[in-house]
């Protein structure tokens, strides 16, 4: 194997990422569903107080 040929192996190899786009997707979904989550518990935390009212 002589060295242009190596050279040109080693740059025709994608990264890990771009052979999987699909993970691209998940992560995604996984950092959706983790902003989601957090927003509810933020939400129910910080949720207003409870009045409750008189009957007459």
């Amino acid at each position: 194997m002589n060295a242009p040929t190596a050279v040109a192996e080693a740059q025709a190899k994608p990264g890990f990422f771009v052979r999987h786009p699909w993970l691209f997707v998940f992560f995604a979904f996984a950092l959706l569903c983790t902003a989601w989550a957090a927003l509810i518990v933020v939400a129910i935390k910080q949720g207003p107080q409870v009045i409750e009212a008189s009957a007459k």
